[in-house]
């Protein structure tokens, strides 16, 4: 596709939005074209960091209207041929679309190009971004507010009157703050539709091969549209559309899906949720150490469409070059969607043109150089509330520090390993499971103020092999001594 901003009067033109003739004063005119015409091809021998693969070609493009664009493909071209976008023939078909400018138009014609997907006045539409925690939307960690703008504004279009927005937050945030400072609360508020946080919602209980789910009721009630951020995850690999999925059960079935394996669990939520469409948010994108703010922007401007959530991770993790996650290896066989990139129906920018390698997630990566995790599926609150205690600690200088966290710790796990902290109630019922001794036990249901105390005086003293009880009177003294500020 191809759009340009034309003067009214047909002599100047803009590749990127303007709103009124600088010169004029006159009204501008969106040109925007979907057929263009081969009028250049350059090959490309040369690798580069973000073109690693080769040979792949540069065609210039040109429209109707004498509009040119470059166009990144790994197909052969010639000279006079014709390029132009075909809609998806397959429920699984994945969308890629490279954006530069208007999200909205190129929104539009991504949803249009997907098999059999139409929205009515009828439709009683639920939108559902991912908002784990406090971040802007330039962070990558929530779904950007323009694109959600963008889509309401498509949704609206296309007739729909029934529009919500819902979700919750990571375990441990708070939803309406996280909403708020994303920019979510300000594009409900324009577009006038409500915001609706799924961890007071309703719950319906639904069975998955032999896993009860208590799902949100709003999710099972109307046409849902998935919308993540596309980015890595230290846990799980990568955070889109299957795990953005996890929020719309309540807190305690999350605890259960970790405790059980997520890997496992996940694709069994899939499977037993109504058919969705997700729009997978990779205008930026995040890669390194998220899905939390420890991550970086990616800076991709892309999105990626699929009605299969399953083949849609699929698809962004080969294009990020990353390690397919087990769960979605593991959904085709419970018959949850199709993990196969060489079976997926790829339409508008080719999956091997569009690969970029992005920075894996470290596993043990806290904001702290000296503690790491050591992660056995952690839930979401405890795995969110480490990383919140580690934070806290960045500046102080201590000895190195292993967090360990989670219920499916194995001994293979902590080998070799020193100077070992559990934190949580999982945790520390598997290591006494094992008979392994930690310098010290933290609950996860304390004052985040004594987590803090007790962690720090292990951190900075190096010879500590116990917490003592006056370690403990100092973090429950430091607990009340904050409350008490607060009240103030």
């Amino acid at each position: 596709m191809i759009i340009r901003w034309v003067s009214e009067d047909g002599k100047r033109k803009w590749i990127y939005p303007i709103k009124k003739d600088i010169y004029t004063k006159g009204s501008i005119i969106k040109q925007v074209s979907k057929k263009a015409k081969v009028i250049g091809i350059t090959k490309v021998n040369i690798p580069s960091p973000m073109h690693p693969i080769i040979p792949y070609h540069i065609i210039l493009l040109e429209d109707e209207h004498g509009n040119r664009m470059p166009k990144k493909t790994m197909k052969n071209y010639k000279i006079g041929d014709v390029y132009e976008i075909n809609p998806a023939a397959t429920n699984d078909a994945v969308i890629i679309t490279k954006i530069k400018y208007d999200i909205y138009e190129y929104l539009k014609e991504s949803i249009e190009l997907l098999y059999d997907y139409n929205i009515s006045a009828a439709d009683k539409i639920l939108i559902k971004p991912s908002i784990i925690e406090p971040a802007y939307s330039y962070q990558a960690v929530t779904t950007n507010s323009e694109l959600l703008n963008a889509l309401v504004a498509y949704l609206k279009e296309k007739g729909a009157k029934d529009i919500v927005v819902a979700e919750q937050a990571m375990l441990g945030n708070d939803t309406m703050a996280s909403a708020k400072k994303a920019g979510i609360l300000d594009v409900c508020k324009k577009q006038e539709i409500p915001f609706i946080d799924l961890r007071n919602s309703e719950c319906m209980e639904k069975t998955s091969d032999g896993f009860t789910f208590r799902i949100a009721k709003e999710i099972l009630e109307r046409k849902v549209i998935n919308v993540p951020v596309m980015k890595t995850n230290s846990q799980i690999i990568i955070s889109g559309a299957m795990e953005n999925m996890l929020r719309v059960v309540d807190g305690d079935t999350q605890k259960k899906m970790f405790k059980e394996d997520i890997n496992k669990t996940l694709p069994k939520l899939i499977k037993i949720l109504p058919k969705f469409l997700t729009i997978g948010d990779a205008i930026i994108g995040l890669q390194g150490n998220g899905p939390t703010l420890l991550g970086e922007p990616a800076f991709l401007n892309m999105l990626f469409l699929s009605k299969d959530p399953v083949a849609l991770d699929a698809v962004f993790s080969e294009a990020g070059i990353l390690t397919t996650p087990r769960y979605v290896k593991i959904a085709p066989l419970l018959d949850a969607g199709n993990s196969d990139t060489k079976k997926i129906e790829i339409i508008g920018d080719e999956l091997e043109a569009s690969k970029c390698p992005l920075k894996a997630a470290e596993k043990n990566a806290t904001a702290h150089t000296k503690i790491k995790l050591i992660d056995g599926n952690a839930d979401p609150y405890t795995y969110n509330t480490a990383l919140k205690i580690a934070a806290k600690l960045v500046g102080l200088l201590g000895e190195d520090i292993n967090l360990v966290i989670g219920s499916l710790i194995t001994k293979d796990m902590l080998k070799g390993k020193t100077r070992l902290v559990v934190y949580g109630k999982d945790a520390i019922k598997q290591m006494n499971v094992l008979g392994i001794k930690a310098i010290a036990e933290i609950p996860e249901d304390i004052d985040d103020t004594e987590k803090v105390m007790l962690l720090k005086s292990v951190l900075q003293n190096p010879d500590k092999e116990n917490i003592t009880p006056i370690d403990k009177l100092k973090s429950k003294i430091a607990g009340f001594g904050m409350k008490i500020k607060n009240k103030f």
